[in-house]
């Protein structure tokens, strides 16, 4: 199927999505156009009153708080000891928040990292002022291929944390799938495999998890010659595990490159898109009806 979006041509692939999980399109209310500071958003955490975001490959090794009610500007602060090669999620505890630097577009990369950053330091520090993070660096022990090419199953831009782990899910654009690996986060080197491989029917950008509800979300899009129609999965978690026979697929419109995802209540996500030629970067809310 072809699809003609702002003057542009997208291919669409097929779904392998079964009739019992489709849901409903659901619509993205915006909430915010973002200043050009952030026009690579590429992950959201909530805390301490702020909406915070990161840019991904290039940006600045730096994390951004927005207000969390009006998303305007607060500051932004430096993450010592680290670099952002391909930063691409955040996730969050109650005392930390997690970088993810787990970017592989080109499958090359060996060695990832996440680094963890004090919430009390984050929160009481003044705008362009530094914070040091400990770092953790990890590799997939399962990892078949040194150079699997264009098409490759190692690239990653999705991280959340369930209980006391951290869940990292893969961004497989040889297959369309994903793969869940649980990493420890008092550990400093860490060689992982996978848990699960789950049929995703796309390229996932983003997760998080609400530990209260136990549903775990999804952000992705299919897979195309520029960018795909973006949806996302609502999966239940049970014995540590996603619950794939619960997974709920939502297609979600407008077109965007929406990038990131976090829960801002049980039943009502926040995400925001980078600027691409399908739109310019925001935040946006969406509200789940189902």
């Amino acid at each position: 199927m072809l699809l003609i979006i702002s003057g542009l041509l997208v291919g669409c692939s097929a779904l392998a999505v079964s009739k019992d999980q489709l849901g409903q399109t659901l619509s993205i209310e915006s909430l915010k156009y973002l200043p050009e500071e952030v026009s690579e958003t590429s992950g959201l955490a909530l805390f301490g009153g702020y909406l915070w975001t990161i840019n991904d490959s290039g940006g600045k090794d730096a994390v951004y708080a927005f207000g969390a009610q009006g998303y305007e500007f607060e500051k932004r602060i430096k993450i010592g000891n680290s670099k952002n090669i391909d930063w691409e999620s955040l996730a969050q505890t109650d005392k930390h928040l997690f970088i993810a630097d787990c970017g592989n577009n080109k499958g090359k990369r060996k060695t990832l990292d996440i680094y963890k950053v004090s919430w009390k330091k984050l929160i009481k520090a003044k705008d362009k002022e530094k914070v040091t993070a400990k770092k953790i660096s990890f590799q997939y022990a399962d990892r078949e291929e040194d150079d699997p090419g264009k098409e490759h199953n190692y690239d990653c831009e999705a991280l959340t944390v369930v209980g006391e782990k951290l869940w990292l899910f893969t961004k497989n654009r040889g297959d369309s799938q994903s793969r869940l690996y649980i990493l420890n986060d008092k550990k400093s080197q860490q060689a992982i495999r996978s848990s699960v491989t789950l049929p995703v029917s796309g390229l996932i950008t983003a997760a998080d998890y609400n530990q209260k509800t136990g549903k775990l979300v999804l952000l992705g899009y299919q897979k195309a010659s520029v960018f795909g129609q973006s949806f996302i999965w609502i999966i239940d978690v049970k014995s540590d595990l996603p619950v794939w026979e619960s997974a709920r697929y939502h297609t979600i419109l407008p077109y965007g490159q929406w990038e990131a995802v976090i829960w801002q209540d049980d039943n009502t996500l926040l995400l925001t898109a980078e600027k691409s030629p399908l739109g310019t970067q925001q935040v946006g809310r969406l509200r789940l009806s189902d």
